[in-house]
């Protein structure tokens, strides 16, 4: 990584990020590294990064975790920001799913007690974390949906050095690669959501929902995509980038599978 700067993922939710953290902490050594987190069901541990000392936060190079956009403010020198982004039907799934399997989440127990379907979850819950995730998180405000994508946007032109896409997780690692001129990166899969529907099984009524309630995030990743296509183009090594990864996570697995 570009050893001027520090690095700050922020790690949108259920956007392939605890993958993605993995891998970072291959490469910062944990003395360097702060995590943003949940620490009592609902509230995040941020404000304890704020009051970290100069000195502390001088040792700071990697900060991540679900953070909204703006603590580059309090880390010592030049910062840049990573991210991936999710299409918001396949994201919001995915969330859903992942806090009926999780009783510690702020949301599971009105789920589960209410007995709220996918429906209902889009269109009654009204969370940072639910529909414009993307656009809220990114933009670092939380006003009607315009001003928060017009922000969004002109955050990651002016600070944040990638933006991935979840969907195409592998090819996003390899622009990273040659971005940071890392090596090639490997990796498991983790807190993937298992035993959920797919996108392609849903509704009519439900896509419409979720096209109306995030029409921020959807806007967000199109742009996004285009450029993220326009980037992958200047990758001359792509093919065998890509094939090299795909042996390293098979080595890898197998690794991890032995050592168990």
């Amino acid at each position: 990584m570009d050893s001027n700067k520090n690095l700050i993922f922020l790690h949108l939710p259920k956007n392939g990020g605890t993958t993605t953290n993995a891998i970072l902490k291959r490469i910062y050594p944990k003395k360097n590294t702060f995590e943003i987190k949940v620490i009592d069901k609902v509230h995040l541990n941020t404000q304890e990064f704020i009051d970290l000392s100069l000195e502390e936060r001088k040792e700071i190079h990697l900060l991540q975790g679900h953070m909204k956009f703006g603590l580059h403010e309090h880390m010592v020198g030049p910062s840049e920001y990573i991210t991936f982004l999710r299409k918001p039907e396949d994201r919001i799934i995915s969330f859903y799913y992942y806090v009926l399997a999780s009783p510690g989440h702020r949301l599971h127990k009105k789920i589960k007690e209410e007995n709220m379907s996918f429906y209902e979850f889009v269109t009654t819950i009204d969370q940072r974390d639910v529909n414009n995730a993307q656009v809220r998180y990114i933009s670092g405000i939380f006003e009607d949906e315009n001003t928060m994508l017009e922000k969004a946007l002109e955050n990651i032109d002016k600070y944040f050095s990638f933006v991935g896409l979840t969907e195409r997780f592998d090819e996003s690692l390899i622009l990273l690669k040659h971005i940071y001129k890392l090596n090639t990166p490997y990796y498991r899969s983790l807190n993937k959501t298992s035993k959920r529907i797919t996108s392609k099984e849903l509704d009519q009524k439900t896509k419409d929902a979720i096209a109306e309630l995030n029409r921020g995030d959807v806007l967000l990743y199109e742009a996004m995509e285009k450029k993220f296509n326009s980037e992958l183009e200047n990758i001359t090594s792509l093919k065998s980038d890509l094939f090299k990864l795909k042996i390293y996570n098979k080595l890898y697995s197998s690794y991890k599978k032995f050592r168990k």
